[in-house]
């Protein structure tokens, strides 16, 4: 009878918890500046005003703003494997680039005065927003680390910009802050946030229990997810429900983050799973509750 009781202890399911729920309509919480209506859309994979074609035909357009004083549309368009920003007259003109990154670069919105626009960069550590000041092409980053920003839109002075963000340690809130990146705060908070310790492991971020005993070792999950700064409420429920460690990439692991593992004392190298892809190491599990 004993060992039975004990197999059943431990292969008893992660008890459900509640669940986050996301922000719909960034504007219907604060007061944003309204955008410019015009004719412009997008029809297959060009951007066309008024039945005029602005652009050639691009893989995918993500999405545009327009500016009616300028008389030009920002867009963001795949040219190749990534997204990058470009400006076109609406009368029709050559395109001009704004110098690329990278990484993708998606959601450009004129600011409503100041002849600025800003847009997301989806770096590799977390989500940055550029604002780019046109006749000029001076720029001002504002970093978000290991969060993802999912919507965001100008204040009405175009002092200010509001940001939906999620991170793995918190579900969706409201932040703002000036386009210099000063005076940040937050304006809707989290309606869940791990008590936990986060920090850089071989590429991955780690969530971890804030304080680990000496000679403890604690279990860790390798949560393979693309992209990987968001919120889950999987993740959530197994962070708040077992004593565990979450290395959360958007790629499989490689000899480096293995090598990292292997130099960090208190993770039990006997109980080390894998979700969401495949890897040498690590047993492979289905859901939150493989984890025993």
């Amino acid at each position: 009878m004993f060992p039975l009781l004990v197999h059943c202890a431990v292969t008893q399911p992660v008890p459900k918890t509640r669940r986050a729920t996301t922000i719909g309509d960034l504007c219907a919480k604060v007061e944003c500046a309204k955008r410019a209506s015009s004719n412009v859309k997008i029809a297959d994979g060009k951007l066309v005003n008024d039945g005029k074609e602005l652009t050639p035909k691009f893989a995918a357009i993500q999405s545009f703003d327009v500016s009616l004083d300028r008389g030009e549309a920002i867009f963001s368009a795949k040219r190749n494997d990534n997204f990058h920003i470009g400006l076109v007259a609406l009368e029709g003109s050559e395109i001009h680039w704004i110098p690329e990154d990278p990484a993708d670069e998606t959601d450009p919105q004129w600011a409503p005065r100041g002849n600025k626009v800003a847009y997301v960069v989806h770096g590799k550590a977390g989500d940055i927003v550029r604002t780019v000041h046109i006749p000029t092409a001076t720029q001002l980053s504002v970093a978000f680390p290991y969060a993802t920003v999912r919507a965001f839109a100008w204040d009405r002075l175009a002092e200010r910009y509001f940001v939906v963000l999620s991170s793995p340690d918190a579900s969706e809130r409201i932040e703002s802050v000036k386009y210099d990146g000063q005076a940040s705060r937050v304006d809707l908070v989290p309606e869940i946030k791990l008590n936990v310790a986060s920090e850089p492991l071989g590429g991955a971020l780690l969530l971890r229990p804030k304080n680990i005993r000496y000679t403890e070792k604690v279990p860790l999950v390798v949560w393979i997810a693309n992209p990987p700064f968001r919120w889950d409420d999987d993740r959530g429920e197994l962070m708040r429900n077992k004593r565990v460690a979450c290395a959360i990439m958007p790629r499989a692991p490689d000899d480096a983050f293995w090598a990292a593992v292997d130099a960090t004392p208190w993770i039990d190298a006997r109980r080390i799973y894998v979700l969401g892809g495949r890897s040498e190491r690590g047993i492979p599990i289905k859901d939150i509750n493989g984890v025993r």
